[in-house]
């Protein structure tokens, strides 16, 4: 007679070992791989918004019969500079870097407005800052969230 034992004891152990899940190392990788995805959002709203910006300028220079100048040229490219910088600072602190940026290009566009110096560039330099501040407000959340996610890690 072929008898195989089944051993109650080992199969309880196996059980257990399989059971026995670190529950909080589980939530540390969630938790580090939803902060890696508002990470690289808040970095990729960024440097959306400063090649937009560039893009815009490089439209708006282009464009015959403007007013925008080499001096705007410049500018526009200082305040895509910024937003590049803001990008690669934003993986130590995501929602400060969003919030500056978003700062940023709502001083300049009231700046532009209150100089009077896009009479004729009014209407398109406007569709081009709304988007930008639009992509820069959708952000804020994630943005935020991340900067949570890293204080709870003790990242900060």
């Amino acid at each position: 007679m072929n008898q195989v034992e089944n051993n109650p004891a080992r199969s309880e152990m196996n059980s257990e070992k399989e059971n026995n899940i670190d529950y909080s190392e589980v939530y540390r990788t969630q938790e580090l791989k939803q902060l890696n995805k508002r990470l690289r959002k808040t970095r990729n709203i960024l440097f959306i918004c400063a090649m937009a910006v560039i893009g815009g300028a490089l439209v708006f220079w282009i464009m015959p019969e403007t007013s925008f100048n080499s001096i705007n040229f410049l500018y526009y490219t200082c305040l895509s500079v910024v937003l590049v910088l803001l990008g690669i600072f934003s993986n130590k602190r995501p929602y400060v870097s969003l919030v500056t940026g978003l700062i940023l290009c709502i001083s300049f566009w009231v700046a532009e407005i209150l100089m009077k110096k896009t009479d004729d560039l009014l209407i398109e330099g406007s569709i081009q800052k709304l988007f930008i501040i639009s992509l820069l407000v959708s952000c804020l959340h994630a943005s935020k969230e991340a900067e949570l996610i890293r204080k709870e890690l003790h990242f900060s």
